[in-house]
C-alpha cells in the first residue's frame, strides 16, 4: 500500500493491526502450548479491535487533516512491512510473544510521535497526538492483559 496522505496512513495502520490479528489468530491454531494459545487468542481480539478503533479516526478527522500530505517523512523513515504471517508465534512461548507484540507497537507509536513532532496544521497536529496517545494507551492496556495472563 502507497502511503501519501494521513488518511492513507490510517488505513496502512489499520491494515497492519488486522494483520497482526490474522496472524495471532491463525498462531494460536497451531500453538501447542495451552497458554500461549491463550494469549495470542487475547491478542488476535485486541489487535482486531486497535484495527476498527484506528479505521474510526477517518470519521472524525477533518478532511483537511486526513487529506495532508506525508510523503517527505515516510520516505525519509519507511514504514515496517507487515510481519510475515508464519510459523514463528506458533512456536514461540509466552515472554517472546509478549516481547515480538510490543515491539511491534512501539514502531506503531515512534512513528505517530516522528510525525507529531513536526509542524503540520492544527488540525493534523491534534490527529496525529490523538492517535499517537491511543496507540500507547492500547499498547499498555494490551501488554497488561497479557501480563495477566502470565499470572494464571
Amino acid at each position: 500500500m502507497k502511503v501519501e496522505s494521513f488518511r492513507d496512513l490510517l488505513d496502512w495502520t489499520s491494515d497492519y493491526h488486522q494483520h497482526l490479528s490474522n496472524c495471532f489468530a491463525d498462531s494460536a491454531k497451531a500453538q501447542s502450548d495451552k497458554r500461549s494459545q491463550l494469549l495470542l487468542d487475547y491478542l488476535a481480539d485486541k489487535e482486531m479491535n486497535l484495527a476498527n478503533r484506528v479505521r474510526a479516526f477517518k470519521a472524525v478527522g477533518e478532511d483537511k487533516a486526513l487529506d495532508t500530505w506525508c510523503t517527505a517523512h515516510i520516505d525519509q523513515h519507511p514504514l515496517m512491512d507487515e510481519t510475515r504471517c508464519d510459523d514463528a508465534f506458533a512456536t514461540m512461548n509466552t515472554d517472546d510473544i509478549i516481547s515480538e507484540t510490543e515491539k511491534q507497537h512501539q514502531l506503531i507509536i515512534s512513528l505517530y510521535h516522528n510525525l507529531g513532532e513536526r509542524s503540520h496544521p492544527a488540525e493534523m497536529q491534534k490527529l496525529l497526538n490523538e492517535v499517537h496517545d491511543f496507540e500507547k494507551e492500547q499498547a499498555q492496556q494490551m501488554m497488561q492483559g497479557a501480563n495477566r495472563l502470565e499470572d494464571i
